[in-house]
């Protein structure tokens, strides 16, 4: 199966990210269901306070009137979409997190005989904890120890060392599952059920579980949870066209290349 591409726009678009701080019929809006790890069906409720769909307010919140409350950032202010962790890390999060990021860090150090450089071990830690707390994606211990287990192998002596980032097991691939329906709001396809796409989303924007579209255009941002968790082939379970990617826009059919009956979006 060919590596979607949305990997390369992960690692260009990465750092903006953080600074900021499959076949699908076209038809009808299929979905698979959630890991069993998840026993509840998909969610169309707002997690995590974003507004719904329609523009309300969430329950139990009233409604606003315009003006920013005390301590909140105004309007027109630029806030990541994954805000300020309040609390303690969720555990499963920041173990993943310290694997992904803080590990290779630490290893590339040693075997240059460095300091430790720049690491995104606290951007992750703190997205996918509000993500697991707002129940938008669900995070299995077992697949987190498997991840874990993986990245330590992979890092072993220093023949893997570049100046590119480690890179990510198979093993850790997959791993965060979402949990939200069609028309649920979302600042991450990680969030959306496999099929569903989060429409609009970016670093700064929330977006809007959706099918694949059929046309339009594609490509255009960067997906702050896939990017620091680092979820490089989130695309084939949350593909953004019907057929694929190509130009920035949706085209029919699969990628030039792609195996046949290959379900993995590409983009051209």
């Amino acid at each position: 199966m060919p590596v979607s591409t949305d990997g390369g726009r992960l690692r260009r678009f990465g750092v903006a990210a953080l600074v900021a701080p499959i076949v699908v019929g076209c038809g009808r809006a299929q979905r698979s269901a959630p890991d069993a790890s998840a026993s509840a069906a998909p969610r169309t409720s707002s997690p995590g306070g974003l507004p719904a769909s329609d523009g309300s307010a969430p329950a139990g919140l009233p409604a606003s009137d315009g003006s920013a409350p005390a301590g909140r950032p105004a309007a027109d202010e630029i806030t990541p979409v994954y805000p300020a962790l309040e609390g303690a890390p969720e555990p499963h999060a920041a173990r993943l997190c310290e694997a992904l990021h803080a590990l290779p860090a630490r290893r590339k150090a040693a075997c240059r005989g460095a300091a430790v450089g720049f690491h995104a071990t606290s951007e992750c830690t703190r997205a996918l904890s509000f993500a697991v707390r707002a129940r938008a994606v669900t995070l299995s211990p077992d697949d987190v120890s498997r991840c874990v287990a993986a990245m330590a192998r992979s890092l072993e002596g220093c023949g893997w060392v570049s100046p590119l980032a480690a890179a990510v097991p198979p093993a850790c691939e997959g791993i965060v599952r979402g949990t939200l329906g069609v028309g649920a709001r979302c600042r991450s396809s990680l969030e959306c059920v496999d099929g569903l796409r989060c429409d609009g989303a970016g670093p700064t924007d929330a977006g809007t579980c959706r099918a694949p579209r059929a046309a339009g255009p594609c490509g255009r941002s960067v997906d702050a949870l896939a990017a620091v968790t680092r979820q490089t082939r989130f695309a084939e379970a949350h593909p953004e066209c019907c057929g694929h990617c190509a130009g920035r826009a949706c085209a029919d059919g699969a990628p030039p290349g792609a195996a046949r009956g290959s379900t993995a979006q590409g983009v051209k």
